[in-house]
């Protein structure tokens, strides 16, 4: 096996449009809320003497149905006004070290979206109560989520056009490796796991401490409406199980990949198979983040982390990539039963395991 130089990647971004994609990510991700948050937090600073104690701090069908601090809002405006977009943005950063892509360009948008929506839905919020003796007596805030949704689009479309759009340079596919024939009567099989990158493995165990912390926060607060982050916590917890890890089988018949749970899985068999090669692989490059996704070119993947993957194109469907160690020998295998298609079917059978 030829290996792949660890400095050649698919869809490689030059070093110059790199950084220059980093630095307005950071200004637009990280500056700019900055200047948002801290502009709130100001307003909100000085409104906070005005406000009644205890303040309104959450809104029903009904009107008000929760009370707290008054400076609960300071701290809202700055975990989700702040805490947010550092998040989305040390991710992308972190994950897009030499690759770059659509989806790194939206999440610095969102970065600064969120932090204006945050900005008018904390700061609003506090500006309706001045001057009230009773919070129970302030009124809806309808307005002010509309307003704060408005700027949500506009914030996050700015955010998307202040920043360059880059173009990758595709790089070679990984060298083929060559099999000998196989003969009428053999039976050759090719196995392995392909398994999610730890990168990856601590953005969603992030998330999912996240969405613990919420859950636990609510069932504390409101016990009524602790079935939300639960319900969400059962589905982060089902969607990482079935896309943690895959197991590709490469053969006569065909291409299969079947989650190690069962579901999700895939077959291509052998007849609808056009071409197969092996590629080095980017999934937030080029299909924007991990996991089962669809690519901006059309193409399916099943894209657990960078390096090599089997890329197989269908007939009348998308072209398939899978993730997988040791993809330029599955791909291989494919390419030798592609070769001798049409012979007589196999009569005996042996399966070597290259997992």
């Amino acid at each position: 096996m030829t290996e792949q130089p660890a400095d050649r990647h698919v869809a490689a971004v030059p070093a110059p449009d790199l950084r220059r994609a980093r630095r307005a990510l950071v200004l637009v991700g990280v500056v700019a809320p900055v200047v948002v948050t801290a502009i709130a937090t100001g307003l909100i600073l000085a409104w906070l003497p005005e406000l009644p104690n205890p303040a309104a701090t959450h809104w029903g069908v009904n009107g008000v149905n929760r009370f707290g601090a008054p400076n609960t809002y300071l701290w809202l405006a700055i975990g989700i006004g702040l805490g947010l977009p550092l998040l989305l943005v040390l991710s992308t950063l972190a994950i897009a070290r030499r690759q770059w892509g659509g989806a790194a360009r939206l999440l610095g948008a969102m970065a600064l979206g969120l932090s204006g929506f945050s900005a008018v839905i904390n700061a609003g919020s506090v500006a309706i109560q001045r001057g009230i003796q009773d919070a129970a007596q302030v009124g809806g805030i309808g307005g002010i989520v509309i307003l704060g949704f408005v700027v949500l689009l506009v914030l996050g479309a700015a955010g998307w056009f202040l920043q360059p759009h880059v173009h990758p340079t595709p790089a070679a596919p990984l060298k083929p490796v060559h099999l000998a024939s196989i003969s009428a009567g053999e039976r050759v099989v090719w196995m392995a796991t392909a398994t999610m990158s730890r990168v990856a493995m601590i953005i969603i165990g992030m998330a999912v401490l996240l969405v613990v912390g919420l859950t636990a926060v609510m069932v504390v607060q409101a016990s009524e409406a602790a079935w939300i982050p639960v319900l969400t916590l059962l589905i982060i917890g089902l969607a990482f199980a079935s896309s943690a890890s895959f197991r590709v089988k490469a053969g006569p018949d065909g291409l299969s990949v079947r989650s190690q749970i069962g579901v999700p899985r895939t077959n291509v068999p052998l007849d609808e198979i056009v071409s197969v090669r092996a590629v080095e692989c980017h999934p937030f490059g080029e299909f924007g983040g991990f996991g089962w996704r669809l690519g901006l070119d059309g193409r399916t993947g099943i894209v657990l982390r960078t390096g090599p993957a089997i890329e197989v194109e269908r007939r009348d469907r998308r072209p398939l990539v899978v993730t997988v160690d040791g993809a330029e020998v599955g791909a291989a295998v494919l390419q030798a039963y592609l070769d001798r298609a049409g012979r007589p079917a196999p009569q005996s059978t042996t399966e070597g395991d290259a997992s």
